[in-house]
């Protein structure tokens, strides 16, 4: 009794559990005689073994023991531990590692499953040192609970406590409370959701005039800025007429001189019929170069492009077109009404989802995510489109809801929302789909 009031005091003394730990397993020799004391804390690994500073987890008596621990000693009560009633595998291992006698001692409280000690030795135990050791190893716990929280212990966590407060021995597989979450996933795995597909959007105008070039020619200047607002007839650019008027002059003086033939062969036939046919081919040259003359004036006419519509005038930048050589119908700018605007998204095929007319969509703006655009679909495109960025898209044009402060360019992304399905759905969609793309099923 002198001996276990020592051991007492020392644990309580202690204030760290590596110094509990050795002192449980190499103290207790002073009880009780043993070969060997092993303790286990919190899992199925041996945390102290008795002569030695720290186990090797990779040595082949300590994976024994982890697998003894787990299928073993975690299920076995207080005492003497039955080496006969273990499979012949254990047996040979204990016969092998282990002292033939062994006493079991785990936590009887049931707050933490996995904390046990138990001592090993050639003789069988007695009861008085059954009880003298389980009267130390109780006192030690109680200490161990007071350094570790003040009884509450704080176990680590490991796979074997989380089965045994999933499936409880003591109780049947349907009242477990692995069942009963399994039965709440499964439920909420039922839960209705709209069908949402996240991509890239933009604020895009409504109906743009798009100005081409009306000639062929190179753009001497540009008379607008860029977002400049403009009204209808106002010049936008102008292209180098010098060629054109030059052709214009060739071309009135060619008309001068095919004029001024056909009325000398007015005159002539007057006097002789023999001129008639050569009256009507003269009269057929002037008509030919008034109509080259008024072609080429109509040209020098469009050497100056006007706005067809009021509206602000969109372009990258004026000095890239001057001195640019453009072609009949190539797009200079285009001619937009700044209210209004509609939302263009780029839905992925790998994402593409049913979206019917007047489905809602949100635009979250890179400049204020916080305040969405709404909107609802006014066309889905049935062709997808190959992007710059090399992927394959659906274009997707949305009206917005309401009054549009928000200036046309500014980019985002998209939330579009098709129809109604259940969670299980609208997570497993796309592993289902990946699935059967790679297993071809």
């Amino acid at each position: 009794m002198v001996t276990l009031m020592e051991l007492s005091r020392q644990a309580r003394a202690l204030g760290q559990g590596k110094e509990l730990d050795y002192l449980v397993v190499n103290a207790t020799h002073r009880l009780a005689p043993y070969r060997q004391a092993i303790l286990w804390r919190d899992d199925d690994q041996p945390v102290a073994l008795s002569g030695l500073v720290s186990p090797d987890p990779n040595a082949p008596m300590i994976r024994w023991l982890i697998a003894l621990h787990r299928d073993v000693l975690s299920s076995t009560a207080a005492g003497p531990v039955d080496i006969q009633a273990l499979a012949a595998d254990d047996q040979s291992a204990w016969q092998e590692y282990l002292a033939p006698f062994a006493l079991w001692l785990p936590d009887t409280d049931g707050d933490r499953a996995g904390l046990g000690l138990l001592l090993v030795r050639e003789m069988a135990w007695t009861e008085a040192e059954s009880v003298l050791i389980q009267e130390w190893w109780q006192v030690w716990v109680h200490a161990y609970q007071a350094l570790h929280g003040g009884g509450q212990a704080r176990p680590r966590f490991s796979l074997a406590r989380v089965r045994r407060w999933l499936l409880p021995a003591e109780r049947p597989w349907w009242k477990t409370r692995l069942a009963w979450i399994v039965a709440a996933l499964l439920a909420l795995m039922l839960f209705p959701v709209r069908m949402t597909v996240i991509a890239p959007g933009q604020l895009v105008p409504v109906d743009p005039l798009w100005v081409r070039s009306p000639i062929e020619g190179v753009v001497a200047d540009v008379l607008v800025s860029p977002t400049e607002t403009v009204q209808a007839g106002d010049p936008l650019f102008r292209f180098d007429n010098n060629v054109l008027e030059s052709r214009v002059g060739v071309a009135r003086r060619a008309l001068s001189t095919a004029t001024a033939q056909y009325e000398q062969l007015t005159q002539r036939a007057l006097n002789d019929d023999e001129f008639g046919a050569d009256l009507i081919e003269a009269a057929g040259a002037v008509e030919q170069k008034r109509a080259e003359l008024a072609f080429l004036e109509s040209r020098l006419n469009d050497a100056t492009v006007r706005a067809a519509r009021g509206g602000v005038a969109l372009f990258d930048s004026a000095s890239a077109w001057v001195g640019q050589p453009v072609t009949v119908g190539e797009r200079i700018m285009r001619i937009v009404d700044p209210k209004q605007s509609e939302i263009e998204a780029w839905l992925p095929v790998a994402d593409a989802v049913n979206l019917e007319a007047g489905a809602p969509v949100n635009l979250y703006l890179r400049s204020t995510p916080l305040s969405p655009v709404s909107g609802s679909v006014r066309y889905v495109a049935y062709d997808a489109t190959e992007r710059p960025s090399g992927n394959v898209a659906y274009r997707v044009r949305a009206r917005i809801d309401g009054d549009n402060t928000y200036r046309v360019g500014l980019k985002g992304t998209t939330r579009l929302s098709g129809g109604w399905t259940t969670l299980g759905y609208w997570i497993l969609r796309r592993p289902i789909a990946t699935l059967r793309t790679r297993l071809g099923v």
